[in-house]
């Protein structure tokens, strides 16, 4: 999608990652990450406006950082994938989204 933010991550297994949202606003409130595995088409929502969802596989090992960046401990190759953040104002999305690739070299 053409003026969309794009990152790529590379990490190694079982190190810390700290995926950037480069559009966050000035507070993380309207803040929402989903995840895309790359074979899989479900969207996996991970952060709902600010809020860590629960019944997510990786939910103990993610954390917003005071950025809006999405903290993920312990890498696992299962973590791959594309990270998407995007802002939500009044249930519109405010922007561009930012999306992270995430890729674990083992």
């Amino acid at each position: 999608i053409s003026g969309e933010n794009e990152t790529h991550v590379f990490i190694s297994s079982g190190e810390n990652v700290h995926l950037p949202c480069n559009n966050a606003l000035h507070d993380c409130r309207s803040t929402t990450w989903n995840y895309n595995r790359f074979s899989h088409l479900a969207t996996v929502e991970l952060i709902i406006l600010g809020i860590k969802k629960k019944d997510t596989e990786s939910h103990e090992r993610l954390s917003l950082g005071s950025d809006c960046s999405l903290n993920i401990k312990n890498i696992t190759k299962e973590d791959y994938g594309l990270y998407s953040c995007r802002q939500y104002v009044n249930d519109t999305q405010h922007g561009d989204g930012a999306r992270v690739y995430l890729h674990v070299l083992h």
